[in-house]
Parts: C-alpha cells; structure tokens; sequence
C-alpha cells in the first residue's frame, strides 16, 4: 500500500500581519485575515492557485502561459502581469495597503524567471491532510491501527468536493488535481484497508457498496466488498459482486479481472479451512483515482 506524500518543509513566508488559509480540496480559496484575495477573473484565479500550490516556490512564466491558453497570445508577458496586479489589489484590500505598495509586492514577487507567491499559509487544508497522513504513520508503525484509521479518516474529511471545483483548469492545473485525487485515493484505500484488519466489516460494506458506482472497474474496492460480505458469513453476496464486476468489465472492456482477483474469488467460492481467505489476497490499487469527482 502506497502512502500520501510526506510533508514537505514549511518555506520561509513573507510576513503576513494575519492569519493566511488556503482551501484547494473543494472550492478553490486563499484568505488573508479573513478576506479572501481570490480575483473574479478565471485566468488571474488560475494563476493564484498554481501560486498556492507551489507555495513559496517560483512558478515560471512557460508554466503560466501553459496553463493560460493553449496558444499563449503575442502579448503574454503583458497579460500574466494583468492577472499579477488582480492578485496584488486583492492582497492589498486584505491587508489595507497600496496595491503598488513595496509590501505586497515582497508578498507577490516578481523574479527573473516568473512569480513567487511569499505567503505561509499558516491553515491549508493540503497541509493538514498531509500533516495528518504523517501522523497515521508514526500511529501505524508503533501498531496503533485504530488511531491511523481515524487520522486518515480526519484527512478525508477534509475533501469538501472536486479539488480546485469551481476553477476552470487549463493542462498544468488539471495534472495538479489528478495527483490531489491520487493522493486521496491512496489515504482512502490505506483507511479501508486498517479497518479490514480491524474487522469493520458491517461499517465498510456500506461505505463500499457506495463507492463501487464511482469507480465501476477499480478491483480493490469490489476485492475490500467481496472480503468483507465474505467475512461475515455472506459468500453469495460476496460471488455475486465479482459476477458482477466481471459482467461490466466483459461487456464494456473485453477483459478479464485481474489474477489475484480470480484466486480470490476461487477462495471465496472453495471456502475451505485449509486455505482461508486471507486480507493479502485483496489486489491493491491505491493510486487511480476515483473517476467521479467529489467522491471523497
């Protein structure tokens, strides 16, 4: 099982007299003090958001006209700078300053290559999701499975929606959200995976049956489905779900399930003492995300 990446080292923001959040997993939004400094204009709010989430790194000017057209215009350069002063006047209301101000410029920088956004975001939920996959792995590693399980699930929770929802991302931004619901498809399958071993089975075959819909040929939800109906002494429910995921994958595919899906449901459908179904035999695949968005 793949885990989320690790958390990175805070970067040295400029000073920010409040406090600065930003939420990408959901509706895209960045505050300062309370006030948001998200611009009305689609491109300048694409452009903060490659800021934020490269915080406190330089995006380069070719990552921002990738991102801004498909075919960058004659007077680019002039056009992210349009998009540089929308960003620069909301910061400047956040913080009661000159949008030409030396301060809110340090806090927008421009450098040699591109912009850098100078900001820590003090409450980022990217942060916090981040923060609390770290902590479920010290909790996993000293055997606590039941409180990895919870900081996991506190991560999920923090999903409000598609990641960046209400943006409209160009090639750059949309790579970055596929890796986001990557990220979460790994916590989730990593959760679901803590609470088989913790034998939450009654819980999880509601759950799965409801994530099934949302990503009709991912093995491992329908192989964490068929292991938990299996465990509580439904195996005809749990064939007739790999039936079913191999009608779908027939039909729509023209392919077979996986091997390790057919041993388990051989397994499944044997039932015999002397080779029990076992939690390995589930084919992991932590990192596809879910083809519906939203379904965190």
């Amino acid at each position: 099982m793949t885990t989320a990446t690790a958390v990175p080292s805070r970067p040295r923001g400029g000073l920010v007299p409040h406090p600065a959040r930003a939420t990408v997993l959901g509706s895209f939004d960045v505050e300062i003090g309370g006030v948001s400094i998200v611009p009305a204009a689609m491109k300048a709010k694409q452009l903060l958001a490659l800021l934020v989430l490269n915080e406190g790194r330089v995006v380069q000017s070719g990552t921002i006209e990738r991102e801004l057209w498909e075919e960058p215009p004659r007077n680019a350069a002039n056009a992210i700078q349009n998009c540089v002063l929308q960003i620069r006047k909301k910061l400047a209301a956040a913080l009661g300053e000159d949008g030409c101000g030396p301060a809110v410029k340090r806090l927008l920088r421009t450098e040699p290559a591109g912009y850098r956004l100078d900001v820590t975001l003090d409450r980022s939920d990217l942060r916090r999701q981040r923060e609390l996959v770290a902590e479920a792995d010290e909790l996993e590693a000293r055997g606590d499975a039941a409180g990895a399980s919870a900081k996991l699930q506190e991560a999920l929770d923090l999903w409000q929606g598609s990641p960046l929802g209400d943006l409209i991302p160009g090639p750059v931004l949309y790579a970055q959200i596929v890796r986001l619901l990557e990220e979460n498809k790994s916590i989730l399958m990593r959760r679901v995976m803590l609470d088989l071993k913790l034998r939450r089975y009654a819980s999880l075959i509601g759950e799965l049956r409801a994530l099934i819909p949302l990503d009709e040929y991912d093995e491992s939800l329908h192989a964490s489905l068929m292991f938990a109906l299996h465990m509580t002494g439904r195996r005809d429910a749990a064939l007739s779900v790999f039936r079913n995921l191999r009608r779908s994958l027939h039909d729509n595919l023209g392919i077979e399930p996986s091997r390790r899906l057919q041993s388990l449901h051989r397994k499944v459908m044997l039932d015999s003492p002397a080779d029990p179904v076992r939690l390995d035999d589930i084919p992991w695949q932590a990192n596809a995300p879910l083809t519906k968005a939203g379904a965190a």
